[in-house]
């Protein structure tokens, strides 16, 4: 498995495993055009293109034996002087093999490079397998907020980690 920075060659694999999983994890309680239209206004090429250029965002492809086969996103806010993990998506079969936990040490990674020993993100309370992993990997949630997406508004869970200087952590 290899862990690399994101290219905006990997825009369509980006997008693939997001909806790939998305689907898969989401359609059971949001319905599939309000999914389609989220996706297309916050995961075009074009807003990938945006996000890609802002100076403090970076974003990871995960490949197995050359197939992406996860993605994250994060991002650090100045003025709240916090890292998030915005996206953190692993495709279904390759869920289970350290993916996701490999990701989420990259978003650490460059957490640190801010100076911040915490990473935040939000998870549909609805999507059980991530909030249970989540916890198990050491998530704190600490409040609650709605999150819209197109005419469906859930449950997010926001929680951080903390990140120790040094460690490779998970």
């Amino acid at each position: 498995m290899r862990i690399r920075e994101w290219s905006p060659e990997d825009f369509p694999h980006f997008q693939r495993i997001m909806w790939d999983t998305w689907v898969a994890t989401y359609g059971s309680f949001i319905p599939e055009s309000d999914l389609r239209e989220y996706f297309r206004k916050q995961y075009s090429l074009e807003a990938l293109e945006e996000l890609y250029h802002r100076p403090a965002v970076e974003g990871f492809i995960a490949d197995i034996d050359g197939e992406p086969a996860g993605c994250a996103r994060t991002q650090y806010n100045e003025s709240e002087r916090r890292a998030y993990v915005s996206s953190l998506y692993v495709l279904p079969r390759f869920q289970g093999q350290g993916v996701g936990t490999r990701l989420l040490r990259r978003c650490e990674e460059f957490a640190l490079q801010y100076g911040v020993h915490e990473v935040w993100l939000g998870v549909m309370e609805q999507n059980l397998d991530a909030v249970g992993w989540y916890k198990r990997v050491g998530f704190k949630f600490v409040e609650e907020a709605p999150f819209t997406i197109g005419l469906t508004t859930v449950n997010h869970c926001i929680g951080y980690r903390s990140v120790l200087q040094g460690t490779s952590a998970p």
